[in-house]
């Protein structure tokens, strides 16, 4: 996994604001390793008080920290605004933050006899100077190891959506497998479908590219097949960090199935491996709706 650890600021009762760790990348390995799946993060903590309650969360989930940066820099802030629909906007505090600060430092090199996959997204992989140092990164891993993405689009923070969009469809076309929210593609492409996207997305690179459409389910898109799974029903608290479960059910799936490997990508032609992946992806994002904040 490569990206931030964010502070989100939730809301909470009397007109209150409780912090809770967050981040894409960070929720994703955070799920993955407390489901005994071996996550390293690569990134940056804060040298904060709440750096440091991330530092902790990490130890607490079992999240290799080799490559995870300790500063002297302060952590990166998130302002969660829950609508009525459970979804939330955001406003960022970014600038002179820990998870940016990424220059000068040396990524580990995927091994593929030892590493499955490497995913990335978020924040970190649109603003400088994260951003250059994770494309350079993602370039070359793809040569040895499949590479996911989640865009997990932050226009508040990530700036004009014409730019946003150029980047992101460079960045999927450096991905075997991308998962993003049909909120994402609203944002990037108004009033363009999510069908038409996805095959466009296809072409460039892509073998799986997975939308999640909030309570009506998800739908994944193969050169081979389109498979489609529904929402499980759930007592909807908030949706933050709904998104991070879904991947990270997903590509735990894939990976203890076997299926997350170079020489295997041809399984995920198989309708039955796919609905498998996202039946169990749905389950995990369910779950998540049912707590305040990320899980």
């Amino acid at each position: 996994m490569a990206g931030e650890n964010v502070i989100d600021l939730v809301p909470a009762p009397g007109d209150q604001l409780r912090p809770t760790c967050g981040g894409g990348p960070a929720n994703i390995a955070v799920a993955l390793a407390r489901r005994g799946v071996p996550t390293a993060l690569v990134g940056s903590v804060g040298g904060d008080h709440f750096g440091r309650r991330i530092w902790r969360r990490h130890i607490a989930a079992g999240v290799r920290r080799d490559w995870l940066h300790r500063t002297d820099l302060p952590s990166t802030l998130g302002l969660a605004v829950v609508r009525e629909d459970g979804r939330a906007d955001y406003d960022y505090w970014t600038t002179g933050t820990a998870d940016f600060a990424w220059e000068g430092r040396a990524l580990p090199k995927p091994d593929p006899a030892r590493v499955d996959l490497v995913h990335f997204g978020s924040l970190a992989a649109y603003l400088e100077p994260s951003a250059r140092a994770i494309e350079h990164w993602v370039n070359r891993a793809r040569r040895s190891v499949p590479v996911s993405f989640d865009p997990n689009i932050r226009l508040s923070a990530m700036g004009e959506a014409a730019k946003v969009r150029e980047r992101t469809e460079r960045l999927v076309g450096l991905s075997t497998l991308v998962r993003v929210s049909e909120r994402d593609l609203a944002q990037l492409y108004p009033g363009t479908a999510v069908d038409a996207i996805a095959r466009e997305w296809l072409e460039a690179g892509p073998e799986l590219v997975v939308v999640t459409l909030g309570d009506a389910g998800s739908v994944a898109f193969h050169r081979g097949h389109v498979t489609e799974m529904a929402a499980p029903r759930v007592d909807l608290v908030d949706a933050i960090g709904a998104g991070d479960a879904f991947t990270s059910g997903l590509l735990g799936w894939l990976t203890s199935a076997g299926w997350m490997r170079r020489d295997r990508l041809g399984a995920w032609g198989n309708r039955t491996v796919v609905a498998a992946a996202l039946r169990y992806a749905s389950q995990l994002a369910g779950h998540a709706c049912t707590v305040p904040g990320a899980p």
